[in-house]
Protein backbone atom coordinates (compact mmCIF):
# COMPACT_ATOMS: atom_id res chain seq x y z
CA UNK A 1 0.00 0.00 0.00
CA UNK A 2 2.87 2.37 0.54
CA UNK A 3 4.49 1.73 -3.10
CA UNK A 4 2.15 3.37 -4.91
CA UNK A 5 2.16 6.72 -3.96
CA UNK A 6 5.68 6.77 -3.71
CA UNK A 7 5.70 5.63 -6.96
CA UNK A 8 3.17 8.75 -7.79
CA UNK A 9 5.81 10.86 -6.27
CA UNK A 10 8.23 9.80 -8.31
CA UNK A 11 6.63 10.25 -11.20
CA UNK A 12 5.60 14.13 -10.72
CA UNK A 13 8.92 14.64 -10.00
CA UNK A 14 10.13 13.69 -13.24
CA UNK A 15 6.59 14.92 -14.99
CA UNK A 16 7.58 18.55 -13.87
CA UNK A 17 11.28 19.18 -14.38
CA UNK A 18 10.37 23.15 -13.63
CA UNK A 19 9.98 22.66 -10.20
CA UNK A 20 13.19 20.86 -9.63
CA UNK A 21 15.24 23.45 -11.78
CA UNK A 22 16.16 20.81 -14.40
CA UNK A 23 16.47 21.09 -18.21
CA UNK A 24 13.01 19.51 -19.76
CA UNK A 25 13.57 16.25 -21.56
CA UNK A 26 13.99 16.84 -25.22
CA UNK A 27 10.44 17.07 -26.87
CA UNK A 28 9.95 14.23 -29.74
CA UNK A 29 8.22 15.77 -33.04
CA UNK A 30 6.03 13.03 -34.56
CA UNK A 31 7.50 10.27 -36.95
CA UNK A 32 10.70 11.32 -35.88
CA UNK A 33 12.65 14.22 -35.99
CA UNK A 34 15.26 13.00 -38.58
CA UNK A 35 11.88 12.36 -41.23
CA UNK A 36 10.77 15.75 -41.00
CA UNK A 37 14.63 17.19 -41.19
CA UNK A 38 14.97 15.33 -44.55
CA UNK A 39 10.93 16.76 -45.00
CA UNK A 40 12.48 20.34 -44.49
CA UNK A 41 14.95 19.80 -46.62
CA UNK A 42 13.40 18.64 -49.34
CA UNK A 43 11.55 22.17 -49.21
CA UNK A 44 14.37 23.87 -49.47
CA UNK A 45 15.94 22.07 -52.19
CA UNK A 46 12.11 22.75 -54.44
CA UNK A 47 12.79 26.45 -53.15
CA UNK A 48 16.07 26.96 -54.02
CA UNK A 49 15.98 25.32 -57.22
CA UNK A 50 12.38 26.89 -58.11
CA UNK A 51 11.50 27.35 -61.53
CA UNK A 52 14.78 25.33 -62.78
CA UNK A 53 12.64 21.97 -61.81
CA UNK A 54 10.57 22.48 -65.32
CA UNK A 55 12.25 20.37 -68.08
CA UNK A 56 15.67 21.33 -68.85
CA UNK A 57 19.20 21.87 -68.01
CA UNK A 58 20.26 24.51 -65.29
CA UNK A 59 23.74 25.00 -66.88
CA UNK A 60 26.31 27.55 -64.78
CA UNK A 61 29.82 27.95 -64.70
CA UNK A 62 30.29 24.09 -63.89
CA UNK A 63 27.61 22.64 -64.09
CA UNK A 64 27.37 20.96 -67.44
CA UNK A 65 24.61 18.26 -68.18
CA UNK A 66 24.34 17.20 -71.24
CA UNK A 67 21.38 15.23 -73.09
CA UNK A 68 22.39 11.16 -73.46
CA UNK A 69 25.82 11.35 -72.05
CA UNK A 70 27.51 8.87 -72.98
CA UNK A 71 30.73 6.99 -71.31
CA UNK A 72 34.47 7.96 -72.93
CA UNK A 73 38.33 8.08 -71.46
CA UNK A 74 37.49 11.20 -69.82
CA UNK A 75 35.22 10.03 -67.35
CA UNK A 76 38.00 8.52 -65.91
CA UNK A 77 40.80 10.34 -66.30
CA UNK A 78 42.47 9.10 -68.74
CA UNK A 79 43.34 12.17 -71.32
CA UNK A 80 45.67 13.45 -69.40
CA UNK A 81 43.84 16.60 -67.66
CA UNK A 82 43.33 16.89 -64.32
CA UNK A 83 40.83 14.74 -62.93
CA UNK A 84 37.95 17.15 -62.07
CA UNK A 85 35.03 15.30 -62.86
CA UNK A 86 35.96 11.95 -61.91
CA UNK A 87 34.25 10.05 -60.79
CA UNK A 88 30.77 12.56 -60.73
CA UNK A 89 30.67 12.50 -64.74
CA UNK A 90 30.64 8.78 -65.31
CA UNK A 91 28.45 8.86 -62.36
CA UNK A 92 25.58 10.92 -64.12
CA UNK A 93 26.25 8.95 -67.07
CA UNK A 94 25.00 6.09 -66.02
CA UNK A 95 22.39 7.33 -64.12
CA UNK A 96 21.24 8.76 -67.05
CA UNK A 97 20.84 5.36 -68.77
CA UNK A 98 17.83 4.85 -66.34
CA UNK A 99 15.80 8.56 -66.09
CA UNK A 100 16.68 11.44 -68.72
CA UNK A 101 19.59 13.70 -67.90
CA UNK A 102 17.69 16.95 -67.23
CA UNK A 103 15.87 15.14 -64.99
CA UNK A 104 19.04 13.06 -62.92
CA UNK A 105 20.55 16.67 -62.57
CA UNK A 106 17.04 17.81 -60.13
CA UNK A 107 17.42 15.23 -58.56
CA UNK A 108 21.21 15.63 -57.65
CA UNK A 109 20.55 19.08 -56.82
CA UNK A 110 17.37 18.61 -54.97
CA UNK A 111 19.45 15.77 -52.75
CA UNK A 112 22.19 17.75 -51.27
CA UNK A 113 19.97 19.87 -49.82
CA UNK A 114 17.36 16.65 -48.40
CA UNK A 115 21.49 15.04 -47.26
CA UNK A 116 22.68 18.50 -45.83
CA UNK A 117 19.43 19.05 -43.41
CA UNK A 118 18.71 16.17 -42.87
CA UNK A 119 22.69 14.85 -41.59
CA UNK A 120 22.64 18.14 -39.53
CA UNK A 121 19.71 17.57 -37.66
CA UNK A 122 20.61 14.15 -36.98
CA UNK A 123 24.14 15.48 -35.50
CA UNK A 124 22.26 16.97 -32.68
CA UNK A 125 20.06 13.72 -31.74
CA UNK A 126 18.46 14.12 -28.40
CA UNK A 127 18.19 18.16 -28.67
CA UNK A 128 14.97 19.53 -28.84
CA UNK A 129 13.34 19.09 -32.50
CA UNK A 130 13.49 22.63 -33.41
CA UNK A 131 16.87 23.07 -32.02
CA UNK A 132 17.47 19.84 -34.38
CA UNK A 133 15.83 22.09 -37.67
CA UNK A 134 17.76 25.13 -36.53
CA UNK A 135 20.97 22.97 -37.32
CA UNK A 136 19.53 21.35 -40.58
CA UNK A 137 18.22 24.74 -42.13
CA UNK A 138 21.28 26.67 -41.41
CA UNK A 139 23.65 23.66 -43.32
CA UNK A 140 21.35 23.60 -46.18
CA UNK A 141 20.83 27.23 -46.42
CA UNK A 142 23.84 29.34 -46.12
CA UNK A 143 25.72 31.62 -48.39
CA UNK A 144 28.62 28.86 -49.15
CA UNK A 145 25.74 26.55 -50.25
CA UNK A 146 24.40 29.35 -52.58
CA UNK A 147 28.09 30.64 -53.88
CA UNK A 148 28.76 26.96 -54.86
CA UNK A 149 25.56 26.22 -56.28
CA UNK A 150 25.90 29.54 -58.51
CA UNK A 151 29.63 28.26 -59.75
CA UNK A 152 28.27 25.04 -60.42
CA UNK A 153 29.84 23.12 -58.10
CA UNK A 154 27.40 20.32 -57.30
CA UNK A 155 30.10 17.88 -56.52
CA UNK A 156 31.63 19.53 -54.37
CA UNK A 157 28.64 20.51 -52.77
CA UNK A 158 27.59 16.49 -52.48
CA UNK A 159 31.05 16.05 -50.62
CA UNK A 160 29.29 18.73 -48.14
CA UNK A 161 25.91 17.49 -47.92
CA UNK A 162 27.80 14.26 -46.36
CA UNK A 163 30.10 15.98 -43.79
CA UNK A 164 27.24 15.34 -40.90
CA UNK A 165 26.81 11.66 -41.54
CA UNK A 166 30.42 10.98 -41.62
CA UNK A 167 30.84 12.63 -38.00
CA UNK A 168 28.16 11.34 -36.50
CA UNK A 169 29.30 7.72 -38.15
CA UNK A 170 32.70 8.51 -36.26
CA UNK A 171 31.37 10.03 -33.07
CA UNK A 172 28.02 7.10 -32.53
CA UNK A 173 29.42 4.35 -30.51
CA UNK A 174 29.54 1.00 -32.48
CA UNK A 175 29.36 -2.38 -31.40
CA UNK A 176 32.53 -3.36 -33.40
CA UNK A 177 35.20 -1.40 -35.49
CA UNK A 178 33.51 -3.72 -38.21
CA UNK A 179 30.08 -1.73 -37.33
CA UNK A 180 32.16 1.80 -37.59
CA UNK A 181 34.20 1.28 -40.70
CA UNK A 182 30.76 -0.06 -42.20
CA UNK A 183 28.76 3.18 -41.30
CA UNK A 184 31.73 5.36 -42.67
CA UNK A 185 31.86 4.20 -46.00
CA UNK A 186 28.44 4.61 -46.16
CA UNK A 187 28.79 8.27 -44.87
CA UNK A 188 31.85 8.64 -47.49
CA UNK A 189 29.75 7.74 -50.67
CA UNK A 190 28.29 11.01 -51.64
CA UNK A 191 31.72 12.50 -51.18
CA UNK A 192 33.35 9.74 -53.15
CA UNK A 193 31.01 10.21 -56.19
CA UNK A 194 31.66 14.41 -55.90
CA UNK A 195 35.56 13.55 -56.93
CA UNK A 196 39.06 15.22 -55.36
CA UNK A 197 37.36 18.58 -53.88
CA UNK A 198 34.56 16.73 -51.87
CA UNK A 199 36.90 14.11 -50.58
CA UNK A 200 39.26 16.88 -49.80
CA UNK A 201 37.23 18.46 -46.87
CA UNK A 202 35.11 14.97 -45.84
CA UNK A 203 38.96 14.17 -45.10
CA UNK A 204 39.36 17.18 -43.21
CA UNK A 205 36.37 16.71 -41.18
CA UNK A 206 37.31 12.56 -40.84
CA UNK A 207 40.65 12.41 -39.80
CA UNK A 208 40.37 14.82 -36.69
CA UNK A 209 37.28 13.18 -35.98
CA UNK A 210 38.74 9.61 -35.41
CA UNK A 211 42.13 10.62 -33.88
CA UNK A 212 40.21 12.43 -31.20
CA UNK A 213 37.33 10.31 -31.00
CA UNK A 214 36.76 9.43 -27.09
CA UNK A 215 38.42 6.03 -25.81
CA UNK A 216 42.09 4.41 -25.75
CA UNK A 217 44.78 5.53 -27.76
CA UNK A 218 45.03 2.29 -29.27
CA UNK A 219 41.39 2.55 -30.23
CA UNK A 220 41.87 6.42 -31.72
CA UNK A 221 44.78 4.65 -33.74
CA UNK A 222 43.37 2.05 -35.31
CA UNK A 223 39.82 4.15 -36.14
CA UNK A 224 42.17 6.87 -37.36
CA UNK A 225 44.17 3.83 -39.88
CA UNK A 226 40.73 2.47 -40.96
CA UNK A 227 39.60 6.61 -41.99
CA UNK A 228 42.58 7.05 -43.66
CA UNK A 229 42.62 3.74 -45.77
CA UNK A 230 39.01 4.40 -46.79
CA UNK A 231 39.34 7.97 -47.69
CA UNK A 232 42.46 6.70 -50.11
CA UNK A 233 40.36 3.63 -51.25
CA UNK A 234 37.69 5.98 -52.30
CA UNK A 235 39.80 8.03 -54.27
CA UNK A 236 41.43 5.92 -56.10
CA UNK A 237 39.39 6.90 -58.99
CA UNK A 238 40.65 10.38 -59.27
CA UNK A 239 44.17 9.39 -57.29
CA UNK A 240 45.55 6.70 -59.92
CA UNK A 241 45.07 8.94 -62.68
CA UNK A 242 46.50 12.37 -61.29
CA UNK A 243 49.87 10.22 -59.96
CA UNK A 244 49.72 8.34 -63.18
CA UNK A 245 50.23 11.09 -65.81
CA UNK A 246 52.25 14.22 -65.58
CA UNK A 247 49.44 17.00 -65.04
CA UNK A 248 50.09 20.52 -66.03
CA UNK A 249 48.21 23.40 -64.00
CA UNK A 250 49.54 26.82 -63.32
CA UNK A 251 51.14 28.29 -59.91
CA UNK A 252 50.15 31.98 -61.29
CA UNK A 253 46.23 31.15 -60.82
CA UNK A 254 46.84 30.95 -56.66
CA UNK A 255 46.03 34.67 -56.26
CA UNK A 256 42.99 34.59 -58.47
CA UNK A 257 41.23 31.97 -57.10
CA UNK A 258 42.08 33.43 -53.48
CA UNK A 259 39.32 33.79 -50.76
CA UNK A 260 37.81 37.50 -51.32
CA UNK A 261 35.34 39.93 -49.67
CA UNK A 262 32.19 39.77 -50.41
CA UNK A 263 30.80 41.77 -47.37
CA UNK A 264 32.04 44.59 -45.95
CA UNK A 265 33.95 42.88 -42.52
CA UNK A 266 36.36 41.71 -44.90
CA UNK A 267 37.90 38.27 -46.26
CA UNK A 268 38.45 37.04 -42.75
CA UNK A 269 34.56 38.19 -42.35
CA UNK A 270 33.54 36.93 -44.80
CA UNK A 271 34.67 33.39 -44.63
CA UNK A 272 33.55 33.73 -40.79
CA UNK A 273 30.10 34.13 -42.20
CA UNK A 274 30.52 31.00 -44.86
CA UNK A 275 30.77 33.76 -47.98
CA UNK A 276 34.31 34.88 -49.41
CA UNK A 277 33.89 33.53 -52.64
CA UNK A 278 36.88 34.44 -55.49
CA UNK A 279 33.90 34.64 -58.22
CA UNK A 280 32.06 38.05 -57.51
CA UNK A 281 29.23 36.97 -60.11
CA UNK A 282 28.54 34.03 -57.97
CA UNK A 283 27.72 36.31 -54.79
CA UNK A 284 23.54 35.43 -54.13
CA UNK A 285 21.10 38.68 -55.29
CA UNK A 286 21.13 40.97 -52.25
CA UNK A 287 23.92 39.48 -50.36
CA UNK A 288 26.76 41.73 -48.78
CA UNK A 289 24.55 45.16 -47.79
CA UNK A 290 22.13 44.79 -44.99
CA UNK A 291 21.65 41.09 -45.66
CA UNK A 292 25.15 40.64 -44.80
CA UNK A 293 25.07 42.30 -41.55
CA UNK A 294 21.36 40.46 -40.37
CA UNK A 295 23.69 37.34 -40.90
CA UNK A 296 26.47 38.08 -39.54
CA UNK A 297 24.18 38.21 -36.31
CA UNK A 298 22.80 34.63 -36.73
CA UNK A 299 26.36 33.43 -37.52
CA UNK A 300 27.69 35.26 -34.11
CA UNK A 301 24.87 33.45 -32.44
CA UNK A 302 25.88 30.30 -34.25
CA UNK A 303 29.78 30.09 -33.11
CA UNK A 304 28.86 31.27 -29.66
CA UNK A 305 26.48 28.09 -29.10
CA UNK A 306 29.08 25.84 -30.37
CA UNK A 307 32.01 27.44 -28.75
CA UNK A 308 30.19 27.84 -25.20
CA UNK A 309 27.71 24.61 -25.36
CA UNK A 310 29.27 22.25 -28.17
CA UNK A 311 32.44 22.14 -25.82
CA UNK A 312 33.63 18.26 -26.38
CA UNK A 313 30.09 17.13 -28.11
CA UNK A 314 32.03 16.28 -31.44
CA UNK A 315 35.65 16.19 -30.96
CA UNK A 316 37.48 16.76 -34.01
CA UNK A 317 35.11 19.12 -35.47
CA UNK A 318 36.29 22.00 -33.87
CA UNK A 319 39.84 21.27 -35.28
CA UNK A 320 38.66 20.51 -38.48
CA UNK A 321 36.86 24.15 -38.46
CA UNK A 322 39.76 26.39 -37.14
CA UNK A 323 41.97 24.31 -39.90
CA UNK A 324 39.50 24.62 -42.41
CA UNK A 325 39.74 28.27 -41.93
CA UNK A 326 43.33 28.62 -41.97
CA UNK A 327 43.53 27.04 -45.36
CA UNK A 328 40.56 29.05 -46.43
CA UNK A 329 42.96 32.29 -45.71
CA UNK A 330 46.33 30.95 -47.32
CA UNK A 331 45.99 32.12 -50.52
CA UNK A 332 44.18 35.98 -49.34
CA UNK A 333 47.85 37.06 -47.84
CA UNK A 334 51.59 36.88 -50.13
CA UNK A 335 53.13 34.15 -47.31
CA UNK A 336 50.11 31.46 -47.69
CA UNK A 337 50.11 32.51 -51.63
CA UNK A 338 53.91 31.80 -51.66
CA UNK A 339 53.50 28.29 -50.00
CA UNK A 340 50.45 27.15 -52.32
CA UNK A 341 52.87 28.27 -55.08
CA UNK A 342 55.55 26.13 -54.38
CA UNK A 343 53.00 23.09 -53.37
CA UNK A 344 51.63 23.37 -56.80
CA UNK A 345 54.95 23.29 -58.50
CA UNK A 346 55.94 20.03 -56.21
CA UNK A 347 53.09 18.17 -57.29
CA UNK A 348 50.22 19.92 -59.50
CA UNK A 349 47.34 17.80 -57.72
CA UNK A 350 47.90 20.47 -54.99
CA UNK A 351 46.05 22.78 -56.84
CA UNK A 352 42.90 21.65 -55.10
CA UNK A 353 43.93 24.07 -52.05
CA UNK A 354 43.88 27.09 -54.36
CA UNK A 355 40.16 27.83 -54.42
CA UNK A 356 40.43 28.02 -50.87
CA UNK A 357 36.88 29.04 -49.61
CA UNK A 358 35.64 25.49 -50.21
CA UNK A 359 37.67 24.75 -47.07
CA UNK A 360 35.41 26.35 -44.66
CA UNK A 361 32.72 23.24 -45.39
CA UNK A 362 33.50 22.54 -41.57
CA UNK A 363 33.11 25.95 -40.11
CA UNK A 364 29.51 25.94 -41.29
CA UNK A 365 29.01 22.17 -40.01
CA UNK A 366 29.90 23.95 -36.60
CA UNK A 367 27.93 26.76 -37.37
CA UNK A 368 25.04 25.00 -37.95
CA UNK A 369 25.53 22.79 -35.25
CA UNK A 370 25.95 25.98 -32.93
CA UNK A 371 22.67 27.88 -34.22
CA UNK A 372 21.28 24.40 -32.62
CA UNK A 373 22.30 24.16 -30.12
CA UNK A 374 21.43 28.22 -29.11
CA UNK A 375 18.31 27.02 -30.17
CA UNK A 376 17.99 24.45 -27.10
CA UNK A 377 19.44 26.39 -25.11
CA UNK A 378 16.84 29.36 -25.79
CA UNK A 379 14.37 26.47 -25.63
CA UNK A 380 15.63 25.32 -22.08
CA UNK A 381 15.15 28.54 -20.20
CA UNK A 382 12.46 29.61 -17.59
CA UNK A 383 13.65 32.47 -16.10
CA UNK A 384 12.53 35.54 -16.63
CA UNK A 385 9.06 34.91 -16.80
CA UNK A 386 8.57 37.28 -20.22
CA UNK A 387 11.59 35.51 -22.05
CA UNK A 388 10.32 31.69 -20.71
CA UNK A 389 6.84 32.80 -22.43
CA UNK A 390 8.39 34.20 -25.93
CA UNK A 391 11.57 31.56 -26.09
CA UNK A 392 9.11 29.14 -28.79
CA UNK A 393 9.06 32.79 -30.89
CA UNK A 394 12.58 33.56 -30.98
CA UNK A 395 13.80 29.44 -31.52
CA UNK A 396 11.25 29.60 -34.77
CA UNK A 397 13.12 32.74 -36.06
CA UNK A 398 16.35 31.31 -35.49
CA UNK A 399 15.55 27.85 -37.03
CA UNK A 400 14.05 30.51 -40.37
CA UNK A 401 16.77 33.38 -39.98
CA UNK A 402 18.74 31.45 -42.77
CA UNK A 403 16.02 31.79 -45.37
CA UNK A 404 14.83 34.97 -44.44
CA UNK A 405 17.95 36.40 -44.60
CA UNK A 406 19.62 35.27 -47.61
CA UNK A 407 16.51 35.30 -49.93
CA UNK A 408 19.03 35.81 -52.82
CA UNK A 409 19.15 31.53 -52.99
CA UNK A 410 15.13 31.23 -53.48
CA UNK A 411 13.74 30.66 -56.54
CA UNK A 412 16.85 29.42 -58.97
CA UNK A 413 19.03 31.77 -57.22
CA UNK A 414 16.84 34.79 -57.99
CA UNK A 415 15.98 33.39 -61.36
CA UNK A 416 19.73 32.70 -62.26
CA UNK A 417 19.03 28.88 -62.36
CA UNK A 418 16.63 28.72 -65.35
CA UNK A 419 16.13 25.54 -67.39
CA UNK A 420 16.98 25.54 -71.04
CA UNK A 421 17.18 23.33 -73.94
CA UNK A 422 19.96 22.52 -76.12
CA UNK A 423 19.26 24.44 -79.71
CA UNK A 424 17.86 21.93 -82.50
CA UNK A 425 20.96 23.35 -84.54
CA UNK A 426 23.57 21.49 -81.51
CA UNK A 427 22.37 18.15 -81.54
CA UNK A 428 22.18 18.10 -85.53
CA UNK A 429 25.90 19.03 -85.51
CA UNK A 430 26.44 16.51 -82.59
CA UNK A 431 24.93 13.07 -84.96
CA UNK A 432 27.06 14.64 -87.91
CA UNK A 433 29.86 14.81 -85.98
CA UNK A 434 29.09 10.94 -84.10
CA UNK A 435 27.65 9.32 -87.04
CA UNK A 436 30.95 9.96 -89.46
CA UNK A 437 32.73 6.52 -89.98
CA UNK A 438 35.92 8.23 -90.22
CA UNK A 439 38.25 8.62 -87.08
CA UNK A 440 39.91 11.74 -85.73
CA UNK A 441 39.35 14.44 -83.00
CA UNK A 442 37.38 17.59 -82.53
CA UNK A 443 39.13 21.15 -81.61
CA UNK A 444 36.53 23.55 -80.47
CA UNK A 445 36.90 27.75 -80.77
CA UNK A 446 36.61 30.13 -80.18
CA UNK A 447 39.59 29.03 -78.01
CA UNK A 448 37.95 29.80 -74.47
CA UNK A 449 36.81 27.59 -71.44
CA UNK A 450 33.87 29.62 -70.84
CA UNK A 451 30.46 30.46 -73.10
CA UNK A 452 27.73 33.04 -73.12
CA UNK A 453 25.03 31.93 -75.40
CA UNK A 454 22.03 33.74 -76.07
CA UNK A 455 19.89 30.31 -75.39
CA UNK A 456 21.33 29.78 -71.92
CA UNK A 457 20.30 33.83 -70.95
CA UNK A 458 23.58 34.65 -71.51
CA UNK A 459 24.65 32.99 -68.44
CA UNK A 460 28.94 31.81 -68.20
CA UNK A 461 28.81 28.01 -68.52
CA UNK A 462 31.59 25.63 -69.51
CA UNK A 463 31.51 24.50 -73.14
CA UNK A 464 29.11 22.08 -73.14
CA UNK A 465 31.20 19.63 -76.33
CA UNK A 466 33.69 17.74 -74.42
CA UNK A 467 30.45 15.83 -73.05
CA UNK A 468 28.13 16.26 -75.60
CA UNK A 469 30.90 14.26 -78.25
CA UNK A 470 31.51 10.45 -78.52
CA UNK A 471 34.92 12.12 -80.37
CA UNK A 472 37.72 12.91 -78.23
CA UNK A 473 37.37 16.78 -77.91
CA UNK A 474 40.50 19.58 -77.55
CA UNK A 475 39.33 22.46 -76.08
CA UNK A 476 41.23 25.10 -73.89
CA UNK A 477 40.85 24.40 -70.16
CA UNK A 478 43.23 27.05 -68.98
CA UNK A 479 39.86 29.41 -67.56
CA UNK A 480 39.96 32.82 -67.40
CA UNK A 481 39.50 35.30 -64.47
CA UNK A 482 39.22 38.77 -65.27
CA UNK A 483 41.70 39.89 -67.39
CA UNK A 484 43.81 37.28 -66.95
CA UNK A 485 43.78 33.93 -69.12
CA UNK A 486 45.83 30.58 -67.77
CA UNK A 487 47.37 28.59 -69.89
CA UNK A 488 45.56 25.32 -70.87
CA UNK A 489 46.38 22.21 -68.96
CA UNK A 490 45.92 19.43 -70.59
CA UNK A 491 48.21 17.68 -72.83
CA UNK A 492 46.16 18.11 -76.32
CA UNK A 493 45.57 21.71 -75.46
CA UNK A 494 48.94 22.33 -74.26
CA UNK A 495 50.07 20.87 -78.24
CA UNK A 496 48.04 23.17 -80.33
CA UNK A 497 47.44 25.98 -78.00
CA UNK A 498 50.61 28.03 -79.94
CA UNK A 499 49.04 27.12 -83.21
CA UNK A 500 45.35 28.33 -82.38
CA UNK A 501 46.35 31.85 -80.30
CA UNK A 502 48.47 32.46 -82.88
CA UNK A 503 47.07 34.02 -87.02
CA UNK A 504 48.79 31.55 -89.24
CA UNK A 505 46.52 28.68 -90.83
CA UNK A 506 45.80 25.43 -88.83
CA UNK A 507 44.90 22.89 -91.32
CA UNK A 508 48.10 21.51 -91.89
CA UNK A 509 48.61 20.95 -87.68
CA UNK A 510 44.99 19.74 -87.52
CA UNK A 511 45.99 17.11 -90.34
CA UNK A 512 49.42 16.12 -88.24
CA UNK A 513 47.70 16.10 -85.11
CA UNK A 514 44.69 13.40 -86.62
CA UNK A 515 41.76 16.19 -86.11
CA UNK A 516 39.10 15.26 -88.22
CA UNK A 517 36.51 18.47 -87.08
CA UNK A 518 36.43 21.81 -86.25
CA UNK A 519 33.66 23.35 -84.30
CA UNK A 520 32.46 27.01 -83.62
CA UNK A 521 30.27 27.79 -81.42
CA UNK A 522 30.51 31.32 -80.80
CA UNK A 523 32.01 34.74 -81.94
CA UNK A 524 29.36 34.83 -84.60
CA UNK A 525 28.36 38.32 -85.71
CA UNK A 526 27.96 41.06 -88.60
CA UNK A 527 31.54 42.47 -88.23
CA UNK A 528 32.88 38.41 -88.35
CA UNK A 529 30.64 37.08 -91.18
CA UNK A 530 28.70 34.28 -91.49
CA UNK A 531 31.81 31.25 -91.05
CA UNK A 532 34.18 32.73 -88.34
CA UNK A 533 37.83 31.07 -88.72
CA UNK A 534 37.27 30.10 -92.16
CA UNK A 535 40.40 32.26 -93.25
CA UNK A 536 42.73 30.03 -90.85
CA UNK A 537 41.30 26.74 -92.13
CA UNK A 538 42.55 26.71 -95.84
CA UNK A 539 40.75 23.66 -97.53
CA UNK A 540 38.17 23.01 -94.93
CA UNK A 541 34.83 22.20 -95.51
CA UNK A 542 31.59 23.39 -94.29
CA UNK A 543 30.13 20.01 -92.96
CA UNK A 544 27.14 21.75 -90.87
CA UNK A 545 26.00 25.39 -90.44
CA UNK A 546 23.23 25.84 -88.21
CA UNK A 547 21.87 28.81 -85.70
CA UNK A 548 25.12 30.15 -84.16
CA UNK A 549 27.31 26.99 -85.00
CA UNK A 550 29.52 25.74 -87.73
CA UNK A 551 31.06 22.97 -88.30
CA UNK A 552 34.26 22.35 -90.56
CA UNK A 553 35.64 18.99 -91.90
CA UNK A 554 39.61 18.90 -91.96
CA UNK A 555 40.60 17.39 -95.01
CA UNK A 556 42.13 13.98 -94.93
CA UNK A 557 45.10 14.83 -97.10
CA UNK A 558 47.39 17.32 -96.78
CA UNK A 559 46.09 20.61 -98.57
CA UNK A 560 48.50 23.22 -100.11
CA UNK A 561 49.02 26.54 -98.27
Amino acid sequence: MTVEPARRQESTARADPQESGQPAAPRRFPFGTGTWAAGVGLLLGLLAIGPGLAPGYLLSYDMVFVPSPRFDSAMFGLTGELPRAVPSDAVVTALAQLLPADVVQKCILVGIFVLACAGAARLLAGQHWLARLAAGVCYAWNPFVAERLLIGQWALLLGYAALPWVLTALARPARSLASKSGRLFVALLPAAVGGFAAMCIAGLVAVPAAALQRGGARARATTTAVTVGLLCALSLPWLIPSLARQVHTSPAAVGLFAARADTPFGTVGSLLMLGGMWNSQTVPAGYGGLVSMLWLAVVLVALGGFAILGRGRWPGLGPAAVAGLVLALLGAFAPGRDLLKSMIEFWPGFAVLRDGQQFVAPLALAEAAGLGLAVGWVLRLRRPAALAESRAILAVALVVAPVLFLPGLAFGAAGRLRPVEYPASWLAARRVIDTDPHPGSVLVLPWAAYRRFGWNDGEAMLDPWPRLLDRPVTWNDGVQVGSVILPPESPAAIAVNRAVTGRGPLTRVLQARGYRYVLVDAGFGPAIGRYPFLSRLPGCQVAYAGAGLVVYRVPQEPSSQ
